[in-house]
């Protein structure tokens, strides 16, 4: 296990995001199209700034948790990083598994440790949304092999929903 840890998130933490391959951003206009389309209709989405006093520092909290902690978890630890190797059964085996556990992790952590946070883990709109960052995250790890390039997409995506599109901060409790 010690192993397989330091050859997967501890070398994908070595990679920089600036050395990966095009491709490995190729579902994020996706991702946001159809994030945008579901967020908008369902009403996840709105145009809101936040309103509080803690908003400069949000980046960087929302840059550690959930971006840089579940990034590794979900993608370091669960999508071996040479995968691509295998060929591409393996590949979206591994992102399947891995977007499955992100997507189930959502709820549980609603209903195991931020009971304030049911109404949006277990709204099916939200899900869909998360199950769409998985795919684009876990794609964009398996080609770049960086655990770097996930992780802006996550912090990216969760930190303009916060501070711009009425996304609820459960750091601050908002």
């Amino acid at each position: 296990m010690r192993k397989y840890l330091l050859n997967n998130p501890g070398k994908s933490l070595r990679v920089s995001p600036f050395n990966a391959p095009y491709k490995a951003w190729a579902l994020v206009p996706f991702f946001i199209l159809l994030s945008a389309a579901v967020g908008f209709t369902s009403g996840l989405l709105k145009y809101e700034l936040i309103d509080s006093k803690m908003t400069a520092i949000l980046p960087f909290t929302l840059f550690v948790f959930p971006a840089l902690l579940e990034e590794l978890f979900f993608r370091g630890v669960l999508i071996p990083r040479n995968v691509v190797d295998s060929g591409r059964k393996k590949t979206f085996k591994a992102i399947g598994l891995s977007t499955l556990a992100f997507v189930l992790w959502h709820p549980a952590n609603a209903l195991l440790l931020n009971g304030s946070a049911i109404p949006l883990f277990l709204d099916s709109w939200f899900l869909v949304i998360v199950a769409a960052l998985g795919i684009t995250c876990g794609y964009s790890y398996a080609v770049s092999r960086s655990i770097w390039v996930p992780v802006i997409i996550h912090w990216a995506t969760v930190t303009v929903w916060v501070i711009f599109l009425g996304g609820r901060n459960l750091v601050l409790g908002q």
